[in-house]
């Protein structure tokens, strides 16, 4: 499949957003079947997290 498109898991969880050839992958969110959510980017059914902090928060 591709494009974008809901795709529910008998555990509850829910993957909403943009697949490419089956994969989750683009913009989407996904929600834990405790309620919690990551909204984001996703490459080839990975989370992408980005963290980054100035050296003026590091700091404090």
């Amino acid at each position: 499949m591709n494009g974008t498109g809901r795709l529910e898991h008998p555990s509850g969880a829910v993957y909403e957003g943009e697949f490419r050839d089956h994969l989750f992958h683009g913009a989407g969110t996904y929600t834990f079947p405790n309620g919690a959510k990551y909204i984001g980017p996703f490459s080839e059914n990975k989370f992408i997290f980005s963290l980054s902090a100035s050296p003026v928060q590091c700091l404090k």
